[in-house]
């Protein structure tokens, strides 16, 4: 019966990165989950900004743009996700217009579901 308790007990739940891209693959978000990162990446110097997405279970949506366009690197967010949450990410593109979901291209990215990882 020990054994059985200790199997039971030892049972994990694996972090599980995620990545998805725009549907013209312009705006990449990749989310890491050794430390919660999410990495925006605008791939195309094409004049739109790329968008991240991350969707916390329990805790809410959130928009993360990277506005310095396709030259300027990836934006590492550095997030804090409690261990074993599952997280939904994606990519779109957008046109800034000074609020943090207005000007987004929700057409831009029609895979449903999202990617899925875990923290």
């Amino acid at each position: 019966m020990a054994a059985l308790t200790l199997g039971l007990s030892t049972t994990a739940h694996a972090e599980e990165n995620c990545s998805d891209s725009s549907d013209n693959g312009g705006a990449k978000a990749t989310f890491k989950a050794y430390g919660e990162h999410l990495l925006v990446d605008d791939v195309f110097a094409d004049g739109h900004s790329a968008i991240g997405h991350i969707e916390i279970y329990g805790d809410g949506h959130y928009w993360y743009w990277n506005r310095n366009g396709a030259d300027s690197g990836v934006r590492d967010v550095n997030l804090s996700i409690a261990e074993g949450t599952t997280v939904h990410v994606g990519a779109f593109l957008g046109n800034w217009d000074g609020t943090t979901t207005g000007g987004i291209d929700f057409n831009s990215n029609n895979v449903i579901p999202y990617c899925i990882g875990t923290a």
